[in-house]
């Protein structure tokens, strides 16, 4: 009698593991006098052979086999447990690990928290990196190639290797393909992007910035040692640092901002970094950041954008609107006066704000359309029947125009709207995007993910609000 009638094997896809199951429908119609033979047949020997036919021959575990016919021989009923026990197990392949970034100068744009106190060292977060010429700025550290592993049958499994870490050399920098590291060229700023390192002249300005300096425009960094005041503006290719206030200012960076006693604009002006901005505070100011916001002290009707966080860890958010990628923090959100403060993750404000009015000019089109093909076909119906008046030929001509200008206006709003639609963030589940109060949140506070919203109408205290699966779970810290 053949074992393939008494057992099965089963091998999992990645080929890393066998396993084998008693066949009851067979032992259920065996003759009586068959049934020792059956115990004859599964024996711990006879199965490792059987396993090698089926060219399983790697990675055999003994003592489950031994397990199983003893099982069999012991058991009394009618029918055997048919349960599948693993009988080989493979070694999986160990990828290689990614390689990194050994940095040689603190470029740390991330906020460190101290476990204890629950402090940020704001003073070290806002110190900005000067280097002199042939100073070491990073190294590359190589990814490793892996072990490979074995399956059931024996054969290689290729390990996957770690992923190369790669930064380009930009102005003022040079690479050493010796020791794998990038050094200046030339004294001045670093200027850190996701895609390059550079050093930047600086620009400082050893005052309050007035008439007698004017806007600056610069192709390096700028230093203001001073308040910026409403009205002016700063355009930089790398970071600008103001070290007193920003009132009602235009900046612009092409790496960071960072404002070390905060922004208080009036809702005047406008703060756009392609990286990060740091701020002591803000009041009534208009920020948008490239990746992240981190602010020291408080958040107050303001409207604030980044792509990745938003930052506020010990002082409050009141008023205004908020909107992060992944996770707006802060310790208080919202007041006892109930102010109206909206929270938006995901898609920002302004992304919201387009689809929605894109969607209703879309359904507006859509009846226009119905409405001039009505007025075009009663239009040709009457012209079959007689000579069309020159009243009658202009409004028909008029149709024709205004038909065809809505259906370009509506074709040209569904290729926007696509966009937008593509470029919805994706989230996982170890990356949902959400809200984290320390403290407490207040009524009237709204957290939206696209067309959903969750409105609170009473204090909640130390929560985390995730957005998941097109609802919002309220979990405590």
């Amino acid at each position: 009698m053949d074992l393939s009638q008494l057992i099965d094997v089963k091998v999992n896809d990645n080929r890393m593991n066998a396993f084998i199951e008693f066949n009851n429908s067979y032992f259920s119609n065996v003759e009586l006098d068959e049934e020792f033979s059956i115990a004859e047949l599964i024996t711990p020997s006879n199965t490792i052979n059987f396993l090698h036919k089926n060219e399983i021959v790697y990675g055999i575990d003994e003592e489950a086999i031994h397990q199983f016919c003893e099982d069999i021989l012991n058991s009394e009923a009618e029918i055997i447990d048919s349960s599948q026990i693993e009988v080989a197990r493979g070694i999986e392949a160990e990828n290689g690990e990614d390689g990194y970034i050994d940095y040689h100068v603190n470029l740390n744009s991330k906020v460190d928290v101290d476990g204890e106190t629950h402090k940020i060292d704001f003073k070290e977060m806002m110190q900005i990196p000067i280097v002199e010429t042939d100073e070491p700025l990073l190294s590359f550290v190589a990814p490793t190639k892996g072990e490979p592993g074995i399956n059931v049958y024996n054969k290689e499994v290729e390990a996957k290797p770690g992923k190369v870490v790669t930064i380009k050399a930009g102005e003022n920098t040079k690479y050493t393909e010796k020791d794998q590291t990038i050094y200046a060229t030339d004294s001045g700023q670093v200027t850190l992007t996701e895609k390059e390192i550079k050093v930047l002249p600086v620009y400082e300005v050893n005052k309050d910035l007035d008439l007698t300096i004017g806007n600056i425009e610069f192709n390096g960094s700028i230093v203001i040692k001073g308040d910026v005041p409403e009205g002016f503006s700063l355009n930089a290719r790398g970071d600008i640092t103001v070290k007193g206030i920003v009132e009602g200012a235009y900046l612009e960076a092409g790496g960071s901002v960072f404002i070390e006693e905060g922004v208080s604009s009036q809702g005047k002006g406008k703060i756009r970094a392609t990286l990060d901005i740091k701020a002591g505070n803000i009041n009534q100011g208009n920020l948008e950041a490239g990746r992240s916001i981190y602010v020291n002290q408080s958040i107050l009707h303001s409207e604030v954008i980044a792509r990745e966080f938003v930052s506020c860890y010990k002082g409050h958010i009141i008023g205004g609107s908020i909107s992060s990628g992944q996770l707006i923090e802060a310790n208080d959100i919202g007041n006892r006066m109930s102010s109206k403060t909206e929270l938006y993750l995901g898609e920002n404000k302004k992304v919201v704000e387009k689809k929605s009015y894109i969607e209703e000019r879309m359904k507006e089109l859509v009846e226009q359309l119905k409405k001039l093909k009505t007025i075009g076909s009663k239009m040709e119906q009457l012209q079959e029947l007689r000579e069309l008046s020159s009243k009658e030929r202009i409004t028909l001509l008029r149709q024709k125009r205004s038909y065809e200008k809505a259906k370009l206006e509506l074709s040209e709003l569904n290729d926007e709207y696509s966009i937008y639609t593509q470029n919805d963030m994706n989230y996982n589940e170890e990356n949902l995007p959400n809200v984290t109060v320390h403290g407490i949140i207040y009524p009237n506070v709204e957290v939206k993910y696209s067309k959903y919203a969750k409105v609170f109408n009473q204090e909640a205290s130390k929560v985390s609000i995730v957005y998941e699966n097109h609802d919002f779970s309220i979990n405590p810290l």
